[in-house]
């Protein structure tokens, strides 16, 4: 009678220990990686400037990385230690968009396998996103690789194309990569035609010569319409970003704030490229523009170009620490006067960061996504962890308290 009530009970005690955190002693994590941190003195500022703006404003993440690093054996957890999907994480901590990138083809001979990026990978994680009613990016990167300023490395089928054929390809690719995409049921709300594309795109076939800038900006802005007229063809409601790594840098000129990317959009300007949103990365480890610029920069844009401006990528470290997991290449020689290296410090550069964006005149500032704040460490060889110290989860994968600011800014 015994063994069969408790055969009968299996479900439930079952049950109950589901509900149980996996991670029991939260607090001790925390402070594993950040000994100043005190749960009853953190702090997260409210932001007036998002008073009326909750539908309008983006607050995003670029989760790339999150269905390899699960596969890996790691798991992302909440603030109470319980493990949740990452997307049901973001959700609940007052995220509302989330940026995916894609490679073409990350097994080719130059490709990069971390990740595998590929659209099989990006539909799949688009399935997970769509259960939590997220907005996506989807960030086309046009190469096999990592696409940055310097690396726009063509994918390797279309090494030996003509510059019209990689025009015409770029739209093929761009077209039936969204078709696939949009015959899942799956909805994409801004697409990234190129990533960081200061110094152009699909080398060598949209480079910038600096020496001959009009002739090359005329290549640029053809490769890029293509894949512009691709996305409205397919998802016609969807915003079309262009984004440049340098787009929130300052320089001076006859006394006046600029940017060093302004050039490059007034040459998209002069020649009508069709898009939307002007997107920028801006860390602070590598650029020395003070935050409190931000939104005069993005208010200078509209004098000549009068696109709003989304910052797509920014970061800053929580803690030092390492593990046999980890190259993080955030060292102690980044950590701003400012912006101590705690959780609190991490919150309080997120949080001026968003002001100064969400402060631009006539709302012109019109969104801030955080890069990396999934990348833990993970047991995958090809995905040694560089940037574990400024995400938003800790290296066991609880959610930060960083990563609260959301819900209270």
């Amino acid at each position: 009678m015994k063994r069969y009530l408790y055969l009968l009970l299996l479900p439930f005690l079952a049950s109950c220990n589901s509900n149980k955190p996996e991670i029991k002693d939260v607090l001790s994590n925390y402070l594993k990686y950040d000994k100043t941190y005190d749960e009853n003195t953190f702090k997260v500022k409210k932001i007036d400037a998002l008073k009326d703006r909750k539908d309008d404003f983006v607050l995003g993440a670029d989760i790339s990385l999150f269905e390899a690093i699960v596969e890996s054996g790691a798991n992302y957890y909440n603030s109470k230690g319980y493990k949740q999907s990452i997307c049901k994480i973001l959700k609940d901590s007052g995220i509302n968009t989330v940026r995916v990138r894609l490679f073409n083809d990350y097994n080719s001979p130059v490709g990069n396998p971390i990740g595998k990026q590929d659209l099989k990978r990006v539909i799949s994680m688009l399935k997970e996103i769509k259960k939590y009613d997220l907005k996506v990016i989807l960030d086309f990167h046009y190469s096999d690789t990592w696409a940055d300023p310097e690396n726009q490395g063509a994918p390797y089928v279309w090494r030996n194309y003509s510059y019209s054929q990689v025009v015409e390809e770029l739209y093929k690719y761009t077209k039936t990569t969204l078709e696939e995409i949009k015959n899942n049921k799956l909805n994409i709300d801004y697409v990234q035609v190129g990533n960081e594309i200061d110094n152009g795109l699909i080398f060598p076939y949209g480079k910038i010569d600096w020496d001959n800038r009009e002739s090359s900006y005329d290549k640029v802005v053809e490769i890029l319409s293509s894949g512009s007229k691709a996305v409205r063809e397919v998802f016609p409601d969807a915003k079309v970003i262009i984004h440049t790594a340098n787009g929130l840098y300052r320089w001076t000129y006859e006394e006046q704030w600029g940017n060093v990317s302004l050039e490059f959009y007034e040459a998209l300007e002069k020649r009508h490229l069709d898009y939307d949103i002007i997107g920028a990365s801006f860390y602070t480890f590598v650029n020395d523009t003070p935050i409190s610029y931000i939104s005069d920069i993005i208010d200078n844009y509209q004098k000549t170009v009068k696109k709003p401006v989304m910052m797509m990528e920014t970061s800053y470290a929580y803690t030092y620490e390492w593990n046999e997991y980890t190259n993080n290449i955030f060292y102690k020689d980044k950590e701003l006067k400012d912006y101590p290296v705690s959780y609190q410090g991490q919150t309080n550069l997120i949080c001026d960061l968003i002001e100064e964006v969400a402060s631009a005149k006539d709302n012109k500032g019109i969104g801030v996504c955080y890069w990396g704040g999934e990348f833990i460490p993970n047991t995958d060889k090809d995905m040694k962890t560089t940037w574990a110290n400024q995400a938003l989860f800790t290296y066991e994968g609880v959610a930060t308290p960083t990563l609260s600011l959301f819900n209270k800014i």
